[in-house]
């Protein structure tokens, strides 16, 4: 099958740069020979009327969407209404108003608009907000005579006001677009947008043609720009052509005229410097073609090979790069690319091994807690059999929280949470040798909420080292209440508690944001509560800390409605 190369593409590419000069000038020396030479200027006058005329209907349309947009749109209409009657920038309300409407200038600009174009909003006292940041010494200079043609009980409509302002010379003139912004509910007037097109642009663009005259006029017959020696009726003389264009949605008309003497010389000197062209193309590229094409042939050839000897299993391969042109970078990133994928095939055959260590270690793990659940398990069993029921107890409290631990990731429900602090502070109580007695009272609508496993132990836990151990009758209660906007547990104690400068500290610290909090915070167990909390309920979760007033210190949870994951049904397990 053939195959078609990158190294037969660049042949190709190099004899279609031969023929295609060759095969051009053959058809235009046929079509002038064919043709008269009238003919073929009407030919060349419709390409270049065609060119302008698109221009300028493309300004004209940047002009009509842009006055569109300012009067359809109800927010820039409201603006305008609330500065209309602004004569000065006099209150903070004006200067807002004057920077809302530069911004609706800035959105239109970004479409972008032309540069040559400039926008002009002028309320019913003639003060003037410019798109632009020019001076508006000109505009202010002839914005009299310029609204004396506008008029005013034609909202909403285009109005073409014609050419106005420059110098004394008639330089700096420009064309002005009129639109009127209107109130129908006050029936008048709320500002006119002016609209400028520079005449620089005008004599940009009409300049552009190599041979004969144009000039352009406004739907009146008025010049607007280009040559003044045309008049806007279409009369032909001898020895020339002409042609007119009408300017969709302004009724200008472009006019385009050239004489024998200039189109006849220029076909001329085309035909034979298109001639002379191609035989210097044909004798250039048929010598370079076959060179070139080798060498830039060549590099990619090596990249060829390099590539293929890497998918082969050679990882130390790699292409040697000289130069500095744009095969060169494409090597040297190609040789990166190789490195990364060599580390990247060397990290992985390496993650794989630890993966395989790890797994091993984890079975091995897993072996023993449930050794030391066995045998907690018999120990327990001796204690019963000897009716030593206090430390049996104490075993069953500490194998269940063991368990728990083992379980750590997985959910449990306030009712469970209790049941688990009851085993813990059973064990505190031997521990620490404290009569500590614990007390809940749980909203029975709050029994089957669901939680992170151990999440209330560290606050007991706080409560006992910090506040418990030296009371002679320490006491912790649990109560959990359901209101409309979330659920509060609280855990109270009549312990010692912090001063309230530090409670005033701890609470600010607890009501960061995670990734706000202090690296060097030691209360590690609550801003760990915390963390679970905001993780598993949203941020709005909080925990905060308070004194109260006969004595000790109460901690309090809350949990939003619209965050949490649900309830279990009463009395049903996990």
């Amino acid at each position: 099958m053939f195959k078609f190369t990158f190294y037969k593409r660049i042949q190709l590419s190099f004899l279609l740069l031969i023929f295609i000069p060759l095969i051009a000038v053959s058809i235009i020396s046929f079509v002038l020979i064919r043709n008269t030479m009238e003919e073929k200027l009407q030919l060349s006058n419709e390409n270049v009327l065609n060119v302008m005329t698109d221009e300028l209907s493309k300004t004209i349309d940047d002009v009509t969407f842009a006055s569109h947009f300012i009067v359809n749109d109800t927010n820039v209409r409201n603006i305008l209404k609330s500065f209309a009657d602004t004569k000065r920038l006099a209150t903070y309300q004006d200067y807002v108003h004057f920077r809302q409407i530069q911004d609706v200038f800035s959105l239109i600009n970004s479409k972008p608009l032309n540069n040559n174009v400039r926008m002009y909003l002028v309320n019913r006292q003639h003060f003037v907000i410019s798109s632009g940041t020019e001076d508006l010494t000109s505009i202010n200079s002839s914005l009299d005579k310029l609204m004396e043609r506008v008029d005013l009980s034609k909202p909403e409509t285009l109005q073409w006001l014609g050419m106005a302002g420059g110098d004394s010379a008639g330089n700096g003139k420009s064309y002005y677009i009129a639109r009127v912004i209107y109130d129908s509910r006050e029936k008048r007037q709320v500002s006119v947008l002016l609209s400028a097109i520079s005449d620089t642009y005008f004599n940009k663009l009409l300049g552009t043609i190599d041979f004969g005259k144009v000039a352009l006029f406004d739907a009146n017959g008025e010049f607007i720009a280009g040559h003044s020696g045309l008049i806007p009726h279409h009369t032909e003389t001898k020895g020339s052509v002409r042609t007119d264009r009408t300017i969709l949605k302004s009724n200008w008309k472009l006019a385009y005229e050239a004489s024998e003497k200039e189109w006849s010389g220029q076909i001329s000197r085309t035909f034979y410097t298109g001639l002379a062209g191609v035989l210097l193309l044909f004798l250039v590229f048929s010598g370079m073609s076959v060179l070139m094409a080798k060498r830039l042939h060549s590099p990619i050839h090596k990249l060829q090979r390099v590539v293929r000897q890497f998918g082969m299993g050679n990882l130390d391969v790699r292409l040697e790069v000289k130069g500095k042109d744009d095969i060169a970078e494409l090597g040297q990133t190609l040789n990166t690319m190789l490195d990364q994928l060599q580390r990247l095939i060397h990290d992985i055959e390496q993650e794989q091994e630890q993966k395989r260590v790890m797994e091993l270690e984890a079975l091995f793990m897993q072996i023993r807690p449930h050794f030391l659940i066995n045998t907690l398990n018999s120990i327990k069993c001796s204690l019963i059999l000897t009716k030593d029921t206090l430390h049996s107890g104490i075993i069953d409290s500490l194998m269940s929280l063991l368990r728990a631990y083992l379980k750590v990731n997985e959910p449990a429900t306030l009712r469970e949470e209790c049941k688990l602090l009851g085993h813990y502070v059973d064990i505190m109580k031997i521990r620490n040798e404290i009569p500590l007695q614990l007390e809940i009272d749980l909203d029975p609508e709050t029994e089957g909420l669901i939680l992170p496993k151990l999440i209330l132990q560290p606050i007991v836990e706080n409560a006992i080292v910090h506040g418990l151990v030296d009371h002679q009758t320490p006491r912790i209660e649990i109560r959990s209440r359901s209101s409309l906007d979330g659920i509060r547990i609280e855990i109270a104690n009549n312990g010692t508690g912090p001063d309230e400068e530090q409670l005033r500290c701890l609470n600010r610290r607890l009501g960061k944001p995670s990734e706000e909090q202090d690296g060097a915070y030691e209360r590690v167990g609550l801003m760990n509560v915390v963390q679970r909390l905001r993780l598993t309920f949203g941020p709005e979760a909080s925990l905060t800390l308070a004194n109260l007033p006969h004595g000790g210190m109460s901690v309090t949870l809350y949990l939003p409605l619209s965050h949490h994951h649900g309830f279990l049904p009463e009395g049903e397990e996990e």
